[in-house]
């Protein structure tokens, strides 16, 4: 059969460009048919190391197809860097890249980040395509035109907004991904379902997903979650307003990472972020019953991390947050679940208590 027979496909209009996901299982053998990949004079994909050991036979046919060029990436947050990037911009012009040529991304979250940020600022921007390979690059890293990378005083610090020609989602990535890598993932479909994906809500209280099940629940979790981000960020391509709700559990999961120097995922980091601004949530009046059925999720996909820090040194990171306005932290917080709330501020004796009883709770 087919790959493509059974396959979702979706239309994002922008400002800037139109932008075409296409999820099913299967589906990167059928690349050329696709992408239009004759209207580039040249193709240069950057593809993850780790993929590439596990999926060598299934890249390199598919990159055959297309006559793309690949380029090795070992896929860190260390190497998503500001330093790290002109290497890659000094291969780019070795293998003779004009504006009129393209850049791949496949891989995880990592890996599409780092390649749109250089397909955004090569020669002022060209085009990009993204192979998503993990969980969590599938339902939210390569979505959205959100491109850029770290430097030593935060993360995602220098970037630009540069959004991808197509995405092509294929499934049968999964079947390698490590149960870490699943979790990372998790984390950001909790995170979707928790501010208005009531279809992967439901999906994820019925507990219908297990790791390494590659089934139609997943399937389906990974269509809603994908369908829900792609409307979001339709609406809302520059981050002005309603877009701004996916960065729930980010301002505190942005802080862990930055204070464990991206030594943890940022999928976990994200988790215990959305616990605590859950927990300030709930103070700040949101039914504990909501706040129970998140705490309840979160344990279930055991997304929580078991770690120890300094509240204060937490909330001295949050300083660097993206979303700060004059100074003040600002925070996406839910009036019940499906139902969040922007521009949020939080008193430090509140957020050290949410922090304090996230620390008590994984302690457990």
């Amino acid at each position: 059969m087919d790959p493509l027979t059974n396959s979702t496909v979706l239309v994002l209009q922008f400002d800037s460009k139109k932008s075409t996901i296409t999820l099913g299982q299967g589906i990167l053998a059928s690349i050329s048919s696709l992408i239009p990949y004759k209207q580039w004079d040249v193709i240069v994909a950057i593809v993850s190391d780790t993929v590439y050991t596990l999926h060598k036979e299934a890249v390199d046919h598919s990159l055959a197809l297309i006559d793309a060029i690949p380029i090795n990436y070992n896929d860190t947050e260390q190497n998503k860097s500001y330093a790290h990037a002109e290497k890659y911009f000094n291969q780019l012009l070795e293998k003779h890249c004009t504006r009129n040529s393209l850049v791949m991304g496949i891989g995880g979250g990592v890996t599409t980040d780092f390649a749109g940020y250089i397909a955004s600022a090569y020669m002022r921007g060209i085009d990009v395509v993204y192979v998503p390979t993990t969980l969590l690059a599938m339902v939210d890293a390569s979505i959205g035109g959100k491109v850029a990378v770290n430097i030593k005083a935060g993360k995602n610090i220098v970037g630009y907004f540069h959004q991808p020609d197509y995405i092509i989602i294929d499934v049968n990535f999964l079947h390698t991904l490590p149960q870490s890598e699943w979790r990372c993932g998790m984390a950001e479909v909790v995170k979707h379902a928790l501010v208005g994906d009531s279809s992967s809500l439901e999906i994820l209280q019925h507990k219908e997903i297990q790791y390494g099940h590659i089934d139609n629940s997943l399937y389906n979790c990974i269509n809603s979650s994908v369908r829900f981000k792609a409307s979001i960020v339709e609406k809302d391509e520059y981050e002005k307003n309603i877009r701004a709700i996916l960065n729930y559990g980010h301002t505190v999961g942005h802080a862990i990472e930055s204070l464990f120097e991206y030594t943890m995922s940022h999928g976990e980091a994200v988790a215990a972020g959305m616990l605590v601004e859950s927990y300030i949530s709930m103070k700040q009046g949101m039914p504990k019953a909501d706040f129970d059925t998140i705490r309840d999720i979160l344990s279930t996909y055991n997304l929580l991390p078991k770690i120890s820090f300094d509240p204060r040194l937490i909330i001295n990171h949050m300083i660097y947050d993206k979303k700060n306005v004059k100074g003040k932290i600002r925070f996406v917080l839910l009036e019940s679940i499906g139902k969040p709330r922007i521009g949020c501020e939080v008193n430090d004796l509140l957020l050290m208590e949410a922090l304090n009883f996230y620390l008590a709770m994984v302690e457990k």
